[in-house]
């Protein structure tokens, strides 16, 4: 939103405050694009609460591609984790998707009411998949916000996690933030994935917290095996790079360092 402010775009902000995505009317306000990112996201609480993530995902995106074709807006809807476990290393666009936990079924749903609407309504949808994305502001449940704060906390004497094993691409912020201007200056309906290219593993990501600290940290695993894991994943993003013209900007080592500071200045203040 602050981006899009920048450039001199007038913005209509929602949020849950002003009424559930799944039910809200949005009153009479007119726009020409919409960027679709309210979702409810914590995989593990899919399988607590499934039925809240089939409401918000699904019938929140049939409900704000209705209020789109109603004033004729373009979209951008985000989506992730639909690829299930991956047949071949990177992943496309182009490949299969299956749901592995409510959450990711969810998605794949409301990917198919975008297809819908841009098919019969003639609603302009672009969908940007993003891999792991981390930075300032993440919620603490997230693994990049854990590890950091562990190292930040002088009380923890390791860094804990549940599996060491999987391995993700990781995405900073500003780079998906980027990919999605990029889809408003561009209106196609159509596929993108947002992540990096390569994959990193959670020894390597705590190797340089640690290192960006100054300080050493023993790395202990839970051996917690979370359910459905796939152990790892890379996105494809030739596609955004020769179709919209994006690549991503921020190395892991600047992002981490960025999330660190923000981190670090949020627990003085406190």
């Amino acid at each position: 939103m602050a981006r899009l402010a920048t450039l001199g775009v007038d913005v209509c902000p929602h949020d849950l405050h002003l009424g559930d995505i799944a039910r809200s009317s949005f009153g009479s306000a007119r726009f020409c694009h919409v960027f679709h990112l309210a979702a409810r996201t914590y995989v593990p609480e899919s399988w607590l609460a499934p039925v809240d993530f089939y409401r918000t995902n699904v019938a929140g995106t049939a409900n704000i591609l209705e209020l789109c074709r109603r004033v004729g807006a373009s979209a951008t809807v985000i989506s992730s984790y639909v690829y299930g476990r991956p047949k071949s290393l990177p992943i496309a666009e182009s490949h299969p998707l299956e749901a592995l936990n409510p959450y990711s079924h969810s998605k794949i749903l409301a990917e198919e009411v975008c297809r819908y609407y841009s098919r019969t309504f003639d609603v302009k949808v672009c969908i940007v998949r993003p891999f792991n994305i981390y930075g300032p502001g993440q919620r603490e449940e997230f693994l990049v916000p854990t590890l950091v704060k562990q190292a930040l906390d002088p009380r923890c004497e390791a860094i804990m996690v549940s599996d060491v094993r999987p391995r993700r691409d990781y995405i900073y912020i500003d780079d998906l933030v980027d990919l999605l201007l990029a889809t408003f200056q561009h209106r196609v309906s159509d596929v993108f994935n947002a992540g990096s290219g390569k994959s990193t593993s959670i020894p390597e990501l705590v190797g340089t917290i640690c290192e960006l600290l100054g300080r050493r940290k023993p790395l202990v695993s839970c051996q917690h095996e979370r359910r459905e894991e796939v152990y790892e994943v890379v996105a494809d993003i030739s596609k955004a790079i020769t179709s919209l013209g994006w690549r991503p900007a921020v190395s892991l080592n600047v992002g981490l360092r960025r999330t660190i500071e923000w981190m670090s200045a949020r627990h003085e203040n406190h």
